[in-house]
């Protein structure tokens, strides 16, 4: 019973510290929209500097910090140092990358079906597809790239784990990859991002490295943020509009010169899009790989979970049913409620 107890007070606290790390950065953006803009020149608010200075400041450099007030010096227990392999590492990675595959079908689905009937365009359903889209590389890898998996990592893996997982693997693991998730407010994000955080909290309870989940964080936000977003930046979209204008021409007059001269002309120049259309096929691939290397992996029972304690079975119940975990999801919750009102209630005024 008394060890109960110190297992709920250990997940309360740190989800009491999660939620004022939200609420802070959250309080901090909004200050940010409606005072720092108004007085601010307006070419720099509209710049993507300040787009993504509204991300660092507020949550890396008043958030985290409060954070790590609240839970620096909880009681602690780091997993114990191992060898991971480059093989490991490889298989890991793909389990990542299926992961993120089958989580992005998910919550794209969900998305849609829940957006759609407002009239949303899915375009705007991706606020921060949106604000990579035209930004500046630099803000871009810096904080998509960089900053976020680092801190992300140390919150989610590092700090919940070393404080939490001495009462159960199980829990651990499955309240990194939910909280993970719920920390995304948004169903686009949620589901692939709450499935490999539980990757990653494994990964780090076997081998006591963070430095793996970072990189592994790092390799997939920076092929988003790099390669996606550069890539479609590139496309012409005028030109892509006049290509299939010419298919359609070209099928009533197939022997017009001109209209064969001017589509090889333009299918030279529109060179971009048939290069993001082979990214995902790549990106699709790998996905396909990653789900056969799960089918293998849960066949051949590879992952080992320890459960060490009668409270494994109970013990969601001690780290949810406490009031720093209630707390954490009524800031995520409602921030997720209020980014879906964005989209919505400017479709519903049209």
């Amino acid at each position: 019973m008394e060890k109960s107890g110190l297992m709920k007070k250990q997940y309360s606290k740190f989800a009491l510290g999660a939620a004022v790390f939200m609420a802070a950065a959250i309080a901090c953006q909004v200050f940010n929209g409606l005072v720092l803009s108004k007085v601010l020149p307006d070419a720099f608010v509209k710049s993507s500097a300040f787009s993504f200075l509204n991300i660092i400041v507020p949550e890396y450099v008043i958030g985290f910090p409060l954070f790590l007030l609240l839970t620096l010096k909880m009681d602690k227990q780091a997993p114990e140092k191992n060898k991971f392999g480059f093989g490991r590492f490889i298989v890991c990675l793909f389990l990542m990358i299926g992961a993120i595959g089958v989580g992005m079908v998910i919550g794209t689905a969900l998305n849609w079906a829940t957006t759609l009937p407002f009239g949303v365009n899915m375009a705007d359903t991706n606020a921060l597809g949106t604000l990579l889209a035209g930004s500046n590389p630099f803000w871009r890898i810096l904080t998509v790239g960089i900053l976020a998996p680092i801190v992300e990592e140390l919150v989610f893996r590092k700090f919940l784990i070393d404080r939490t997982v001495k009462y159960g693997e199980w829990v651990a693991i499955i309240t990194s990859a939910l909280m993970f998730g719920i920390f995304h407010a948004n169903l686009a994000q949620c589901f692939y991002a709450a499935f490999i955080g539980g990757i990653f909290a494994y990964v780090y309870i076997r081998t006591g490295k963070i430095w793996y989940t970072i990189i592994y964080h790092m390799i997939f936000n920076l092929s988003t943020s790099i390669v996606t977003v550069t890539l479609l930046g590139m496309v012409d979209y005028d030109k892509v509009a006049r290509m299939a204008e010419l298919s359609t021409l070209m099928k009533a007059n197939p022997n017009d010169t001109a209209l064969q001269s001017e589509m090889v002309e333009v299918m030279g120049q529109v060179w971009p899009l048939f290069a993001l259309y082979g990214w995902f096929a790549f990106l699709g691939l790998l996905a396909l790989v990653g789900i056969v290397i799960w089918i293998i992996v849960l066949a051949r029972k590879k992952i080992k979970i320890q459960r060490r304690e009668e409270q494994v079975e109970k013990g969601m119940k001690y780290a949810w049913g406490n009031v720093g975990m209630i707390v954490f999801l009524v800031v995520t919750i409602g921030l997720a409620i209020a980014n879906y009102l964005i989209m919505v209630i400017p479709a519903i005024k049209k």
